[in-house]
């Protein structure tokens, strides 16, 4: 299977998910596997920045593909469309038509929102 995205150095932030072709409003970027970890769980910062809300008890980090590089904007170009909590699968899906080269992003949360905007 061809990936139509790529991870690598982003002007946002760090490292990003970036689109390797055009890709169409409301297809499907990525399906990523996700390991839970206790909402009250110490993490080093370099894992706790890549939670992802999954329930009351428990937060989810990826663990394949690229669902942990995807950087933050409030005008997100995809956004989380499914949730498997049985097989621990989330899935992002492009929110608007994304062009070959384009940073895409998500909005992470209003308290991210928040954080950010301090």
């Amino acid at each position: 299977m061809t990936t139509i995205v790529e991870v690598k150095h982003s002007p946002v932030h760090g490292k990003g998910v970036f689109a390797t072709r055009n890709i169409k409003k409301g297809e499907v970027i990525v399906e990523s596997h996700m390991a839970l970890v206790h909402v009250n769980e110490n993490l080093p910062e370099a894992l706790a920045t890549l939670q992802f809300p999954w329930t009351d008890e428990y937060d989810a980090i990826c663990l394949s593909d690229v669902g942990s590089f995807f950087n933050h904007h409030n005008q997100p170009s995809a956004e989380i469309i499914a949730r498997d909590f049985t097989n621990l699968v989330q899935t992002f899906a492009a929110k608007t038509d994304i062009t070959k080269g384009d940073e895409i992003t998500i909005y992470y949360n209003d308290a991210f929102e928040k954080f950010i905007n301090e």
